[in-house]
C-alpha cells in the first residue's frame, strides 16, 4: 500500500491469494494506477517465497532505484534532517529494521557503500514495512569519500562506537548530524572511524554492554531527533579546512 500511494510506477503487478477489506483497498488502487492484479492460490505464493510466512499478497517491482549523493545534498527542502550512514551492516532484517526507524524518527537519506554490505534487498523491504516506498537510499563507492562530501554540505559526523569517549547523551545535537552505525560483529572500520567529528557510545546499566545494530541505531537517533524538536539544527556555515 504504502508503494502505491508513494510510487506506484515501480510496480509491475500484484500478487493476492486473499478477499479481505485490506487486500480490495489494495487492489482498488492498483486498479486506478493500471497495474495488474493476479489472483493466485497461496500455494503459488509459498512457493515464489520459499515459505508460507506470507500475508496473501505480494508486489513485484523492477530494480531498487538507489539516489545519487550529489542530487540527493543539492535539494534543500530536507536540509538539515539527520543522515544515517551504515559501515558495512550485514544483516538484512537488521537493514530492514533500521530503515523503519530512519523513516518513522524522520531522516533525510540512507547511505550504503556498494561492496562488503547488505543491499536493498525483498527481504529488506518486506522488513522495513513500506519505509523504503518514503525514505531515499544512496549507494556510494566509498564511504569514508561520502561522508567527507556530507561534512562539505554542513554536517558533523557522529560515529557510534562502543570505545566513544562520550556518552550519545553527553554531546548537543544542534547541528546538522550524519549519524554512522557500523558492522554488527566488527563495528566501524578504523578509517571510518578517524574521519567522524565525535565518537559517542550508549551507556549501559546492565550485564550486557552492547547492543543489537538496529536496537542502538533506534536509540541514538531518537536522541538526535528529540534535540532537534526542541532546537532545530544549525548547519555548518563553512567547510571544513
Amino acid at each position: 500500500m504504502e508503494c502505491l500511494k508513494a510510487d506506484p510506477g515501480t510496480i509491475t503487478e500484484i500478487l493476492c491469494c486473499r478477499d479481505d477489506l485490506r487486500s480490495r483497498a489494495v487492489l482498488a488502487l492498483a486498479h486506478e494506477h493500471g497495474i495488474p492484479t493476479v489472483p493466485v492460490p497461496r500455494q503459488s505464493l509459498s512457493e515464489r517465497f520459499g515459505h508460507n510466512r506470507h500475508q496473501g499478497i505480494a508486489a513485484r517491482l523492477g530494480s531498487f532505484r538507489y539516489e545519487a549523493l550529489e542530487s540527493l545534498l543539492g535539494r534543500p527542502e530536507s536540509e538539515g534532517l539527520p543522515i544515517l550512514l551504515l559501515d558495512c551492516l550485514q544483516d538484512p532484517q537488521n537493514l530492514g529494521a533500521i530503515l523503519r526507524t530512519a523513516c518513522f524518527l524522520g531522516t533525510r537519506a540512507v547511505v550504503l557503500p556498494k561492496d562488503r554490505s547488505v543491499q536493498v534487498t525483498g527481504a529488506v523491504f518486506k522488513a522495513s514495512a513500506g519505509a523504503l516506498a518514503h525514505l531515499p537510499v544512496v549507494q556510494v563507492t566509498n564511504l569514508v569519500r561520502a561522508m567527507e562530501q556530507i561534512k562539505d554540505h554542513g554536517y558533523w559526523i557522529v560515529g557510534l562506537d562502543l570505545e566513544g569517549r562520550q556518552s550519545l547523551y553527553e554531546l548537543s545535537y544542534t547541528m546538522s548530524v550524519a549519524l554512522v552505525v557500523g558492522n554488527e560483529a566488527t563495528g566501524l572500520r578504523p578509517l571510518v572511524k578517524k574521519h567522524c567529528d565525535f565518537l559517542v557510545k550508549i551507556p549501559g546499566t546492565g550485564p550486557v554492554q552492547s547492543m543489537n545494530a538496529a536496537a542502538a541505531t533506534a536509540v541514538a537517533l531518537a536522541e538526535i531527533r528529540r534535540q532537534q524538536a526542541a532546537a532545530p539544527p544549525n548547519p555548518r556555515k563553512a567547510p571544513r579546512e
